[in-house]
């Protein structure tokens, strides 16, 4: 369908009438990706909280045996997942949280264009790098969270039958968005793309650009999937990736294995789709074998996990519970699962065929690369040349 055609539904669908202006930075067709990092970020319980030049050089540059800078990641997606006692998404706001708010949905915009942090900083970081190691070879895209349009104020509640309200959000244009109707919900969306799209023309960037918006619900509803009425991926998500294209931009997925809904990546849109093995959060759930068939069957990316639980407790906040230098009970095995992501990328074939998406928790992976442990400098350095080393880097 044509870029035209597609907005015009779109637009429809929002009940609006006026074709959305394209930035200089926006084309016809979305690019593809080799690899992208995961950045978690804006929820104050989170340590460090701040994205500084410092943190984000870990994500942007990796540092060889010998000293060598190159640069690392060539995409980051900006994620978060609550505010305070609110959620963002689906999965979160059933247990028991608010559905997240319009201003909480700016406050998430405002954390990344902070003037200091964020993306100012990741601008920093890069430039700082290129002064020492010249340009990266493309400029290092940015794929921006978007946060569910929850049915319910408390879906947990109304799912008892008590706080059924639909009219929490916000108002757009003057209105307030009921999301009993999917228009809103889309409506919202579309808020969304379109308030971060502005910020990125606003900040004029020079070494990072938006490539994109990203799903965090990890599992897509289509008729006759539980509680369909009060989602409608099908419809809203969609025509969310159909505004997307029309202004250029991707549409990217990241859900678990075997997550309802994957099998239809390219019916909801999406550019790409990712899939989670979770190989390392269970005791092989799901093979191998099973894992590489659903990925080479729809096309999928693959995620690599790790975080904070894969070191030494010496630089790792999530291991403040060890005690006077206490050894971490976790590391061996998790490194050991983080290996088995690579070698069986590598013998299945998937290495240097399809993207990798990197999750490594809150700072995971400046845990790692600040570690003095020779197992964790060990674990860094396969990390590093998996990725720069990639054919689809070329």
């Amino acid at each position: 369908m044509k870029r035209l055609s597609i907005l015009f539904a779109v637009l429809m669908m929002c009940g609006c009438g006026q074709q959305a202006k394209l930035y200089k930075w926006e084309k016809d067709s979305v690019g593809t990706i080799a690899d992208a990092a995961i950045c978690y970020g804006g929820h104050g319980a989170r340590n460090p909280y701040l994205w500084t030049p410092e943190r984000f050089e870990k994500t942007v540059i990796y540092t060889d045996e010998k000293g060598q800078e190159h640069w690392f990641f060539d995409n980051m997606i900006m994620m978060e997942l609550w505010d305070d006692d609110y959620a963002v998404t689906y999965s979160i706001a059933n247990d028991g949280r608010f559905s997240s708010r319009k201003e909480h949905w700016q406050r998430q915009i405002d954390y990344w264009f902070d003037p200091v942090n964020g993306f100012a900083a990741l601008e920093k970081c890069i430039d700082d790098a290129a002064r020492r190691i010249g340009n990266p070879p493309t400029k290092r895209g940015i794929i921006f969270s978007l946060p569910d349009p929850v049915y319910f104020e408390h879906y947990t509640k109304a799912m008892k039958g008590e706080n059924r309200n639909t009219v929490y959000w916000g108002e757009i244009d003057g209105v307030a968005m009921d999301f009993s109707k999917e228009q809103d919900r889309i409506k919202a969306y579309r808020w969304m793309v379109d308030a971060v799209r502005a910020k990125f023309a606003e900040a004029k960037y020079k070494h990072i650009e938006l490539k994109g918006f990203y799903v965090l619900s990890e599992e897509l509803s289509v008729p006759g999937s539980f509680r369909y009425e009060y989602k409608q991926h099908d419809i809203t998500i969609k025509a969310t990736a159909d505004y997307c294209h029309s202004v250029g931009e991707g549409f990217y997925w990241v859900p678990y294995a075997m997550a309802p809904g994957i099998e239809r990546g390219k019916d909801f849109g999406f550019d790409l789709v990712v899939m989670q093995p979770n190989y390392y959060w269970t005791d092989a759930k799901w093979s191998w074998d099973q894992i590489e068939k659903k990925i080479r069957d729809y096309g999928l990316g693959m995620e690599l996990e790790f975080e904070g639980t894969h070191g030494e407790p010496l630089k790792s906040s999530i291991l403040s519970f060890l005690k006077n230098g206490q050894p971490n009970p976790y590391s061996a095995r998790n490194k050991a699962r983080f290996q088995e992501y690579l070698d069986n990328a590598a013998k299945r074939g998937l290495y240097g065929r399809v993207p990798f998406v990197l999750y490594a928790g809150t700072n995971g992976l400046y845990e790692l690369a600040v570690s003095e442990d020779p197992a964790d400098k060990a674990m860094y350095r396969k990390l590093g040349e998996f990725v720069i080393n990639s054919p689809l880097k070329k």
